[in-house]
């Protein structure tokens, strides 16, 4: 995930900490139970709250103990305050998706050497000596996998264009590559690049809107993010080319989802951010303990179609936002 819904929703959604908190597994008490501290780049975010659901699973089978403490809003300094917090307080791990892969080096660099384990979720920061391990979806899988279905839903002709946030975003650019080198191998569909949204969904339909009005050999949008998929469906229907342009996206949310379920999407690549927070308690763990651990893990992708989303294969992905959910 990265990071716009974040963005756009912390306000709207802004549970504090403690909302999330509510998912821990127990008070700790027991003798020798080891405690892992989730930090989300924001809370109430569907995403972040499914790694927060899946590592409250993990904590209660494996009988550690899980607190999530994340800022309301999507802001580097305020998440890196609740790390150097986190120091004094001294958990064994520390569980981590980072807001910005700079600005969390020093408190992360603060907490490794206060010997707390360090294990990053869906992104990692620029020292790579930091982090144990970082657990993520394989970008550039995930964009392969958008260009083979996008060739499946074109019938492998026309002209394609990308939608992405910023040039120069490591997810996004992982995205953008694995979709443009996999659709070399489908000569009859043309790529015409790249625009950028800056995380506007305005901005992206507007995109979309006057390059599907103008252009009738464009068969096809893939949007690498959550509000570039919300945009382009706009824009589509402002053009009234829903459905004859196959968009194809890459993660989701509630709006994605009436997209895909009124047949507005082809697709879309969705990660399992539920797994990602499996993985991360048992990495911490297992870091404690002394286990050897990968220092990069990839979770898995699915992807959803109008005619699979409804399937219990699917929704294991979709994101949650509550842990019952």
């Amino acid at each position: 995930m990265r990071h716009g819904t974040a963005i756009r929703l912390a306000a709207a959604a802004g549970l504090a900490a403690t909302a999330l908190t509510a998912c821990g597994s127990g008070d700790g008490s027991s003798s020798g139970q080891k405690r892992i501290v989730y930090v989300p780049a924001v809370t109430g975010i569907p995403f972040y709250n499914s790694v927060a659901c899946g590592a409250k699973a993990k904590a209660k089978e494996t009988g550690a103990k899980l607190d999530v403490q994340g800022p309301p809003e999507f802001d580097p300094a305020k998440q890196s305050a609740i790390v150097n917090a986190l120091v004094a307080d001294k958990p064994d791990a520390i569980m981590i998706s980072v807001a910005d892969s700079k600005a969390l080096i020093p408190p992360l660099k603060l907490a490794k050497a206060a010997g707390i384990k360090i294990i990053g979720v869906d992104g990692d920061v620029d020292d790579r000596s930091i982090m144990t391990t970082n657990i993520i979806a394989n970008n550039l899988k995930g964009g392969a996998l958008a260009a083979q279905e996008m060739a499946k839903a074109t019938g492998g002709k026309g002209e394609v264009m990308g939608l992405n946030n910023d040039p120069g975003n490591p997810l996004g650019e992982a995205r953008a590559k694995g979709f443009t080198d996999e659709l070399k191998k489908y000569p009859g569909l043309k790529y015409l690049g790249t625009q950028y949204s800056k995380n506007e969904t305005a901005k992206a339909a507007s995109i979309a809107s006057s390059a599907s009005s103008s252009n009738p050999r464009l068969t096809g949008v893939y949007t690498m993010s959550t509000t570039n998929s919300e945009g382009a469906v706009t824009g589509l229907r402002e053009s009234g080319r829903t459905g004859k342009v196959k968009l194809i996206g890459f993660d989701i949310s509630g709006p994605i989802e009436t997209a895909l379920k009124n047949g507005q999407m082809a697709g879309t690549i969705v990660q399992h951010p539920y797994q990602e927070g499996q993985i991360g308690v048992q990495s911490a763990l297992d870091a404690v303990a002394g286990k050897s651990v990968p220092r990069d893990q990839n979770s898995d992708l699915v992807f959803a179609t109008p005619a699979n989303l409804a399937t219990p294969e699917v929704q294991k992905y979709v994101y949650k936002k509550e842990c019952n959910a």
